[in-house]
């Protein structure tokens, strides 16, 4: 699906896999997760092989978020790419230096290494930023119909999933979101549904502890 505010190599990218007939990985276990490891590889190794982005996608380094670094046709900018393989239900988008990147002006490689909650929240109100076109981006491929491609920047995603466990707070609803355009928000409405929403899920899952564990 085409994505009028992406960066146009994302877009080629997209095209690309719509005709590329991706060979979908099966279950490994039962567990959906460790299909969609072998996923990520494929996309990448896939993207690797074809002439126009051979040298523009990059693997992540230790401690960074996304699957791949997609680098910019032009400005050599470098944008961080989740890879997803989903039937369309609820799927884990959390990541929490992606939405610091995205709602920040710190570059990627300056991006500390894991972190807590409470540097987390320092660093967005010591460093948060407008910057156009900074997003944490999910490429998600439908399992089902490989041809079924969509690219999506965080700040730009309609249907979150507010989840009560700690592991996998904030999800994405593929199904409805690719019924969607991208959602245009201010840098302010972007930071608080994603900022705020991570805080109701906590919150949530306080909730659920039992009150003589409190």
């Amino acid at each position: 699906m085409y994505n009028p505010t992406a960066p146009k190599i994302l877009n080629d990218i997209v095209e690309f896999l719509q005709q590329a007939k991706i060979q979908i990985s099966e279950n490994v276990e039962g567990e959906g997760r460790g299909g969609s490891l072998k996923d990520e590889g494929t996309v990448k190794r896939l993207l690797q092989s074809n002439p126009k982005f051979k040298n523009l996608i990059l693997d992540v380094p230790a401690r960074r978020p996304g699957d791949m670094l997609v680098k910019d046709y032009k400005t050599g900018d470098v944008y961080p790419v989740n890879i997803k393989t989903s039937i369309g239900s609820a799927d884990n988008a959390m990541s929490k230096l992606g939405f610091l990147f995205a709602l920040t002006d710190i570059k990627y490689e300056d991006l500390p290494g894991r972190i807590d909650w409470k540097k987390f929240d320092k660093l967005l109100k010591e460093r948060g930023a407008d910057v156009p076109g900074k997003d944490y981006w999910y490429l998600c491929i439908d399992k089902n119909d490989s041809s079924n491609v969509i690219i999506r920047g965080c700040k730009q995603i309609n249907c979150w999933i507010e989840n009560a466990n700690p592991a996998n707070l904030l999800q994405i609803n593929w199904n409805k979101e690719k019924t969607m355009p991208p959602a245009a928000r201010t840098y302010k409405e972007a930071h608080n549904l994603i900022v705020l929403g991570i805080a109701r899920c906590f919150k949530k899952a306080f909730n659920n502890i039992p009150d003589d564990w409190k």
